[in-house]
């Protein structure tokens, strides 16, 4: 699929992950849309100094079904989509533990709306990649786990139903990345002394693969990992 002068929408896309994202596609020629939530002066900037032009931000607060409505609305016709945007609270804090209901909407609900009106769009040709978790693919417990676990199976379960209006659907798995902003450097090294390859996954290496996954015509239904060999321990 020829990525240039396709439009993009990327949730989370302000920082991190989905910013590195966003980086990529708008080099591969795509206009980008970028969502964000509070982060809205990062985005702005991150727009001002993407290549290429027509990028636009739309926030929105996706633990809110309205306003993901709203950003459908703003957002209009795109042809590639990235559910990057996810919520992760400190494991076994209180807002983890009364976490359920919003995890299961920021990070299945809304990205399998703004999939469902994807696929009704009547594209041509069109891709989409969900940012999962690597440990969803372990045996494993908790609302977060849940919430990446459904959008795993989601992914899969979609491939077939899209491919018949050639639309293609795959996920990336990362392993650790970076630190939640409630963790320390030093719980950040503890975790990767746990997994195999002992170091953090790139995000520019991420990013890399959601590139591959958008314009590859001939690949959908797939879960892959970025883990520095987390997800090694389901075989």
């Amino acid at each position: 699929m020829d990525l240039s002068d396709k439009r993009i929408l990327i949730t989370g896309a302000a920082k991190r992950i989905g910013a590195e994202i966003a980086r990529k596609m708008a080099a591969a020629g795509c206009r980008v849309i970028i969502h964000c939530n509070t982060s809205y002066h990062e985005a702005e900037k991150l727009a001002a100094a993407l290549p290429g032009s027509g990028h636009t931000v739309i926030p929105a607060d996706l633990a809110v079904p309205g306003e993901v409505e709203r950003l459908i609305e703003k957002a209009g016709r795109f042809e590639l989509l990235v559910n990057s945007a996810a919520l992760f609270f400190r494991p076994g804090s209180p807002e983890d533990l009364n976490a359920a209901g919003i995890y299961r909407q920021v990070n299945y609900l809304a990205p399998k709306r703004l999939l469902e009106y994807f696929s009704s769009q009547s594209l041509d040709e069109g891709a989409a990649v969900n940012i999962t978790d690597a440990f969803a693919l372990l045996p494993g417990s908790g609302a977060y786990w849940q919430s990446k676990c459904d959008l795993n199976k989601l992914t899969g379960s979609l491939a077939l139903e899209w491919a018949r209006k050639n639309l293609r659907i795959n996920a990336v798995a990362p392993g650790p990345v970076l630190p939640p902003p409630w963790a320390p450097e030093s719980r950040m090294e503890k975790i990767l002394q746990q997994i195999p390859l002992k170091r953090p996954v790139k995000a520019a290496d991420i990013a890399e693969m959601v590139k591959f996954l958008l314009s590859c015509g001939e690949i959908t239904g797939n879960i892959i990992s970025i883990d520095g060999g987390v997800a090694a321990g389901k075989k």
